[in-house]
């Protein structure tokens, strides 16, 4: 899996063929076939591999009786947006994929999108517990969605802008969604 990671990363996921992962790991291509039907479903399993392991290495979305929405916002989004510079693979490849609407991909993308949908329902999740009760789940369920889309700019931003300092951003988001769950605060 890692050699195909690399080669996604040197050549896309288009140019990172079965053979090419085989040549670059060693292995023989029976060995590939038999863990894997095909290079769609290769991909889709480095980007479950690589997103488990970036998990681990990302704060947790936690409510703590001092934790606020800024602040949590600030938190996680701030050690998370410092990973996107070195692009984890489950982000690039998924990056990729996303917008391929084809069947080459299919279940490459569906990873991807499995692995965005976890993480809304984790933001989700922090944000009803923190939401006051009048705001109902639908706020939440909205909150998280713009964040996901704004990492989803974020992970754009760091690729396009070589000074790229998302901490302004961040602080900008969390600012604007603190004052309207969080009047006064």
């Amino acid at each position: 899996m890692a050699a195909a990671a690399e080669l996604a990363k040197e050549r896309g996921v288009a140019g990172a063929t079965i053979a090419r992962v085989c040549q670059r790991s060693g292995l023989p291509v029976s060995s590939v076939y038999w863990h894997f039907e095909d290079k769609d479903h290769l991909f889709a399993e480095v980007i479950r591999t690589s997103f488990a392991t970036w998990l681990v290495s990302v704060p947790r979305w936690e409510v703590t009786p001092e934790t606020t929405i800024a602040g949590g916002l600030r938190r996680v989004m701030g050690q998370s947006s410092r990973t996107f510079a070195d692009m984890p693979s489950f982000l690039r490849i998924g990056m990729q994929v996303l917008l391929d609407t084809g069947e080459d991909h299919a279940k490459t993308r569906e990873a991807y999108i499995a692995v965005r949908e976890q993480v809304h329902q984790m933001i989700s999740a922090w944000m009803s517990a923190l939401l006051p009760e009048s705001l109902g789940d639908d706020t939440s369920e909205d909150l998280a969605s713009l964040v996901v889309a704004f990492s989803d700019g974020m992970i754009v931003g760091s690729q396009i802008y070589p000074d790229w300092d998302p901490e302004e951003y961040i602080e900008l988001l969390a600012g604007a969604i603190a004052a309207i769950v969080e009047p006064g605060a």
